[in-house]
Formats: structure tokens, C-alpha cells, sequence
């Protein structure tokens, strides 16, 4: 009997492994075939939401088609933005609208970012994600709201219509230069939006959902101005005159400048809006070399006599003396007092009388106010720019009232400014003694051949009235003249300036000229019996003057008029006054008030009283006064 060999099985723990092997192929194959599938089926992986800019969902788009999600996020869109209100801000209280109606959103945008990122998606994932076994971050932003081309173009609109209203613009400073100083208007910040830039925050602000947008104006800043920068502008260089290319004669050019500090600090202290006044600083040019070609005009010139009064007469020649041969630069401002410094005995000068507080009293340089006044007269005559000038308190009787200039040292001045463009040469000089005659001269160039003449109005004259006062030390039987007497006066000036044809080319306000009135004073012996009584200060009777015995005064010659060039004459007397604007009237600055400072004017010899004519007058000079 032969013995069997038992059979060997296939494990089942084998055949387990393999079927399980199997399976997984199978199930690999086919996960692996959905994932083949979930990457070509056009559709959004599941988990894709669309968040607007505010991160709230606007739409689930898992699973949907591309076509399917345009659709959803586009409707879903349009009725969020079809709520939507922007209001924006601006100003005081100013406001302007704007709705979500202006925009529309791109869900083509969302639709290919969603695709985007299923193609970014390892493949092996993109099963388990369809399944909901994996979960991802798929919000989809929606930025890419933005206004519709009509849309835009209305926005823009109502942009520009705020810009407009928000705008203001700077101001710059405005200047206008005068004779002594620069009016100066500072200028004020402006203010302006960003049309470009406030049309992308309205856009930004609506696809956020926002509800208002409060915008502030950029400040736009005026034109800078300071101290150093109006100087740039105001500043003209010197330059001498001389002759041009052909020969002809040109002025020179007055530098012109303000100080850069002073002007600053001036500057500081004003509102933008406001007006200052800068002071003007003038340079003379430089002195030519050669100057034979100037001085050959005469410009003007005057002649007035002297009193017989030895130390006055000595006093007048030497202020002439010094001022005799200055030059005068263009631009340049002559000083009388700078010219003949103190008017006393310390510095060459004699005793004499002049006026202070409406008397006649002792004092060194007594008549150096004649010189001053007749360097007025020249410089009027001369149309050159007076700086500073003051009548007397009296008529002077040498020189037509209102072209005279009284000084007094070192308080008062006169002062006059060289602007013919020409270097100007003063001649001065006496002769003949007391008695004698003071000529001042002005030598400059006058191409143009201007002249100038004035018009004097006398407004009102106010005649002296004789007063007695008793006095014990008179010699019984006679009376003394104590003060004498002067007929106050009224006067307005106006200078004239004729073209070389004869045409008027200029009729300026020149002064108002006050002079006081002061009675005459006769001093009698109260114990002498007469018809004006025993001291009572009153005037006689008509007809009844006291017996006078005083020494008789000197024989003056006749004094006549200041001699005038014929062509500097006044005008013709008119047959009425041409009547005075009120404007051209300023009032009487303190210096030429019916009190002036004290003078160092002597007192003329008394002259017979002249007949005063109406107001309205128009004097043709000569000799004026009591």
C-alpha cells in the first residue's frame, strides 16, 4: 500500500492581501480617474465663496459652472451696489451724492481666480476636495468692483463740480511804489482737491459699501514773499547820467531799495489782506568823471534884498557861502541844516532876532531862513520833489507868500530831493553889502525844456489892529513901537508844469501856507493925558493919534519883488478863483500849523501896508505883508 503526499493550499491570508490589493487598485484607479475628471469639468472646486471688499459672502460658487458663477455673482452684484449710497463731505457743510447705480463688478474676474486656484491644487487633492473629505481657503475677493465707463464719466462730474466749488485759489502779493515808501499787500493761502485722487477714494469707498467719505482741501500757499525778496523786486540799480549812443544827453537812474530786515519785520506784523507801508531807501549814482556836460541850463533862480541889518546881512552870506557850489546827485536829498550846520556864534555866526512863540527875541543866526527860503523857491521852480518844508509863523516880506521855508536847529529842516534824473549845482552868494542882494541859482540839464510856474491863491487875510499899554518908563510926551506888526494871511500853492511847446503838463498841490497876525503894540506914560486914556490898552480914536516924537528909522530903500526868470512867471491873474477841490486841500501837517516852532527869521524892517484883495486872488508875487 502506497502512502498518499498531502496537497498544499494558497494561504488565505495571501488571497486576503490580494483581493485587498485589488480593491485598492481599483479604488486608486478610480479616485484617481475622479480626480481626472474634477480637473477637466470646467467647474469651481466645492468651498469657492465670493466675499466682497467688506469679507462678506456674496455667493457659494462650489461645484457651479463657469457659466453658472458669472450668472450668481453678477445678479448677486448688481442689487448689493444697486443699494449702495456714498455721501462725501466737503467744506462747511457741503455735501455731495454718489450711488453704487455708477459701478459694476467683473465676475469673470472671481471666475478665473476660482479656476486659478483648482489649477494650483495638487491633482491627488482635487478628488478629496470634490468629495468634502478636504477642505480649502477659496474666498474669491471681489475687487474688482469698479465704476462703469457711463458710470465713471458721471462721477467725474460731480468731481469736478466739487473741485471747483472747494477751489481758491492764492493770492499774491500786490506792490505798488511811491515817493517815499512801497505799499505792500501780502498775499493769502488758497485751497484745492485732487480731482484724479478723490475720484479713486469715491470709487474705493462705494466698493466697500461705505456710507460716508469726508475729503479737506490740500492748502495751496501764496506766493512767498519776504524782506529779501521785495527788495529783488523794488531794487533798480544806479547808473549816472551821460550820453547815449547819439550823443543825446540821458538822466541817470536812481537806485531804488528797501531795507531786507526792515521790510521783513513790517511784513510779520501784517495780516494777509492788510496794507504796510515799507520805506524806500534811494542811492544816488555814482559822481561822473567828467561833468563838463551838466550845469548848462539854468534852472531857476531868485533875488531877494537884504534888510541893512549888519549882522542878519552877514548871517545870510554865510549860510549862502555854504551852500554855495553843493552838487546835488540825482536821487540825492539835500539838508539845509546838513549844509550850513549850527547857525551860531560856535560856528561863525552872528546875533540877530528871529521868532519863537509869536515873538520877536534875541538869537544866534538870525536870517539864515532867507537863504532857506529862497532854495525853496529855486526848488519848486526847478519842479524838483520837496521832502520837508514849513512856512514862518509870519509873513516874511522878501520872498511871495507860500514859497518860503523856515528852519530852526536842529529840530526843523528843509529838504529837497534831486529827482530831475541830472546832477543839480546850487550858485549862492550876496553882494552889495547890508544893503544889498542875495541871489540863489540852480544849475542842472533840462533837456526837455520844461517850465514851471505857480498858481498862489490868497484864501483870507486878517489885518493888524494898533494896541496902547501904559508904560511908567516912557518919557512923558512920546511913545515907543514895541511890537510890530504883521497881517496874517492864508495861502494855498499849486505847481505847474509846461512842456517845451507851451502845453500844461502837470497841476499839482504844492502847500497851504498859514501866517499868524500880530498886532502892532505902541507903549505910552500913563501919566500923559490924551484921548486914549489912562492905560486902557485901546486903539485911539480915528483921527486922534497921540503926539509921537520917536527917533526917526533909517531911510530904507525900496525892497521890490524877488527877481524871476520870465519864464518862471505866475500865472496870470484869472478874474475868479478856479475854486480848490476839497482833495487837493490836505490839512496843514504840524510843521506848517498857525504855531510853528521857532524860526531863526529875523524880523524885516516894517513896510508900508499894501491893499489885501479878496480871497481868491491869484498873487503874482512881490512884496507881502506889514
Amino acid at each position: 500500500m502506497e502512502e498518499s503526499t498531502p496537497k498544499r493550499g494558497i494561504p488565505k491570508g495571501l488571497i486576503a492581501g490580494l483581493a485587498a490589493a485589488a480593491l485598492a487598485a481599483v479604488l486608486a484607479g478610480g479616485y484617481f480617474g475622479l480626480c481626472a475628471w474634477v480637473q477637466g469639468n470646467q467647474r469651481l472646486l466645492p468651498g469657492a465663496v465670493a466675499v466682497d471688499d467688506r469679507n462678506e459672502i456674496v455667493a457659494d460658487l462650489g461645484k457651479l459652472t463657469q457659466e453658472d458663477a458669472l450668472a450668481l455673482v453678477s445678479g448677486e452684484m448688481d442689487r448689493r451696489l444697486d443699494s449702495r449710497k456714498l455721501t462725501l463731505l466737503y467744506g462747511e457743510g457741503r455735501r455731495a451724492e454718489f450711488t453704487g447705480e455708477l459701478m459694476d463688478c467683473s465676475p469673470e474676474t472671481v471666475v478665473r481666480l476660482g479656476m486659478s486656484v483648482k489649477q494650483n491644487t495638487p491633482f491627488w487633492k482635487l478628488g478629496a476636495l470634490w468629495l468634502g473629505l478636504a477642505q480649502g481657503p477659496h474666498d474669491l475677493p471681489l475687487s474688482a468692483a469698479a465704476f462703469t465707463p457711463e458710470g465713471e464719466d458721471k462721477a467725474k462730474q460731480l468731481i469736478q463740480a466739487v473741485v471747483d466749488e472747494v477751489y481758491t485759489p492764492p493770492v499774491d502779493f500786490t506792490y505798488t511804489v511811491g515817493e517815499e515808501a512801497v505799499e505792500v499787500t501780502p498775499g493769502s493761502d488758497g485751497q484745492e482737491l485732487n480731482a484724479a485722487a478723490l475720484l479713486e477714494a469715491v470709487e474705493e469707498a462705494l466698493a466697500q459699501g461705505a456710507a460716508e467719505l469726508v475729503v479737506e482741501p490740500t492748502p495751496v500757499p501764496g506766493a512767498e514773499l519776504s524782506g529779501e525778496i521785495l527788495n529783488q523786486l523794488v531794487y533798480v540799480e544806479p547808473k549816472p547820467a551821460g550820453p547815449d549812443e547819439n550823443g543825446k544827453l540821458v538822466p541817470a537812474v536812481i537806485g531804488l531799495s528797501v531795507n531786507p530786515e526792515e521790510a521783513q519785520a513790517i511784513l510779520d506784523q501784517t495780516a494777509p489782506g492788510e496794507t504796510c507801508s515799507i520805506p524806500l531807501e534811494y542811492t544816488p549814482p555814482d559822481t561822473p568823471a567828467d561833468q563838463s556836460m551838466y550845469f548848462k541850463d539854468l534852472l531857476s533862480e531868485v533875488t531877494t534884498n537884504l534888510d541893512g541889518v549888519a549882522n542878519r546881512s552877514f548871517n545870510v552870506n554865510r549860510a549862502a557861502e555854504s551852500c554855495n557850489g553843493k552838487v546835488i546827485q540825482p536821487g540825492e536829498v539835500f539838508s539845509y541844516i546838513g549844509a550850513i550846520g549850527d547857525p551860531s556864534s560856535r560856528n561863525g555866526y552872528k546875533p540877530s532876532t528871529g521868532y519863537q512863540n509869536g515873538e520877536t527875541v534875541p538869537m544866534d543866526g538870525g536870517g539864515v531862513c532867507q537863504v532857506s527860503s529862497s532854495l525853496y523857491y529855486c526848488a519848486v521852480y526847478s519842479n524838483l520833489e520837496i521832502v520837508r518844508r514849513a512856512c514862518h509863523a509870519f509873513a516874511t516880506g522878501y520872498i511871495p507868500n507860500g514859497l518860503d521855508a523856515t528852519v530852526y536847529y536842529p529840530s526843523l529842516d528843509f529838504k529837497f530831493r534831486n529827482n530831475t534824473g541830472f546832477p543839480i549845482k546850487i550858485v549862492a552868494y550876496t553882494e552889495g553889502g547890508a544893503w544889498g542882494k542875495l541871489t540863489v541859482q540852480f544849475y542842472g540839464s533840462n533837456p526837455d525844456g520844461i517850465t514851471v510856474k505857480t498858481d498862489r491863491y490868497l484864501l483870507s487875510s486878517t489885518p493888524w489892529t494898533t494896541v496902547y499899554q501904559p508904560d511908567e518908563s516912557i518919557e512923558r510926551g512920546t511913545t515907543k513901537v514895541d511890537v510890530t506888526p504883521y497881517t496874517g494871511y492864508e495861502v494855498d500853492v499849486y505847481r505847474c508844469v509846461y512842456g517845451a511847446d507851451g502845453s500844461l503838463l502837470s497841476r499839482t498841490y504844492e502847500n497851504h501856507s498859514r501866517y499868524a497876525k500880530r498886532d502892532k503894540v505902541i507903549l505910552y506914560n500913563p501919566a500923559d493925558e490924551g484921548p486914549w486914556g489912562a492905560g486902557t490898552g485901546t486903539e485911539p480914536p480915528s483921527g486922534q493919534d497921540p503926539a509921537v516924537t520917536p527917533t526917526p528909522p533909517p531911510v530904507v530903500p525900496p525892497t521890490g519883488e524877488p527877481t524871476v526868470p520870465p519864464t518862471q512867471d505866475p500865472v496870470v491873474t484869472p478874474t475868479e478863483s478856479p475854486g480848490v477841490p476839497p482833495s487837493q486841500s490836505p490839512e496843514v501837517p504840524p510843521s506848517e500849523s498857525p504855531a510853528p516852532p521857532p524860526s531863526q527869521e529875523p524880523e524885516p524892517t516894517p513896510t508900508p501896508v499894501i491893499d489885501i484883495p479878496k480871497p481868491g486872488w491869484l498873487e503874482t508875487g512881490g512884496q507881502e505883508g506889514a
